[in-house]
C-alpha cells in the first residue's frame, strides 16, 4: 500500500468509526462514508465491499496492531504476563469503542456482528501463541501429532469464544468498567494450564502515549 493508499485508509477508518459510534453500519452507505471521507464510491471499493466489512477490517487491525504489541516475542517464560498484558489491552480498546462494539455484540442487531470478527481474532492470536511454543500442552507426552493439533485448534476456539463471551458481559457493566475485576472473573473462568499472571499490577498500568494517539 503506497501513501496516498494508506492516507485514503486512514480518512476511511476515522470515517467508519465515527459513524459506527453513531448507529448500527446497516443504516449507513456508501454514499455517505465516501462523502465524509472525501473520496468517490469507486475508491472506497478498493478498500471493502460494504461498510460493515470496512469496520470489521479496520477493528480487526487495530486488534492485530494489540497483539503484534504485547505477543510477538512471547515465549514460555514471559506467557503469563504478557498474556494479561495482551487482555488489558484488548479490553482497553473494547472500552474505548464501546459505543461500536455495544451495537455489533448485542442480541438485537440487524446486520453484521462484531461477534465472528473477535471469535476470528482471537483464535488466531491464540494459535500463534502455541505455535510459539509458550504454552505447555496438558498430557502433553501422552499426545500423538493428530492428538497436539486436535487440541491445539479447539482449544483457540475455545479460549476465544469463552472470551469474547466475558468481554460482551463486561462491555455491559456501567462505566467506569472495571479492569481488574475483569480479571478476577476471566482468570477463574479460563483452563488451568492457560498461562495467566497472578499479580497484575504491571498489566493494568496506564497505556501509552503512542497507543491512545492512535486511538
Amino acid at each position: 500500500m503506497d501513501a496516498r493508499q494508506r492516507r485514503t485508509r486512514a480518512r476511511l477508518a476515522r470515517t467508519i468509526l465515527q459513524l459506527a459510534a453513531e448507529r448500527p453500519t446497516s443504516e449507513i452507505s456508501v454514499s455517505e462514508i465516501a462523502a465524509r471521507a472525501g473520496i468517490n464510491r469507486s475508491t472506497f471499493y478498493q478498500h471493502a465491499a460494504a461498510p460493515c466489512e470496512l469496520l470489521e477490517s479496520v477493528l480487526a487491525e487495530e486488534l492485530t496492531e494489540l497483539s503484534m504489541t504485547h505477543l510477538a516475542t512471547v515465549s514460555a517464560d514471559d506467557a503469563p504476563a504478557a498474556i494479561t498484558r495482551a487482555t488489558v489491552a484488548a479490553l482497553r480498546h473494547i472500552d474505548e469503542r464501546a459505543d461500536i462494539y455495544r451495537v455489533g455484540l448485542g442480541d438485537d442487531l440487524i446486520g453484521a456482528s462484531l461477534q465472528p470478527m473477535l471469535n476470528r481474532v482471537f483464535t488466531s492470536t491464540v494459535l500463534d501463541i502455541f505455535e510459539r511454543g509458550a504454552i505447555t500442552l496438558p498430557h502433553a507426552e501422552c499426545l500423538s501429532e493428530e492428538q497436539r493439533e486436535l487440541f491445539m485448534r479447539s482449544a483457540a476456539h475455545f479460549v476465544a469464544a469463552g472470551s469474547v463471551a466475558s468481554f460482551r458481559v463486561w462491555l455491559d457493566t456501567p462505566a467506569p468498567r472495571d479492569v481488574e475485576s475483569f480479571l478476577e472473573v476471566i482468570r477463574e473462568l479460563l483452563p488451568s494450564w492457560w498461562p495467566f499472571e497472578t499479580e497484575h499490577g504491571p498489566a493494568l498500568a496506564p497505556a501509552d502515549e503512542s497507543a491512545l494517539a492512535r486511538s
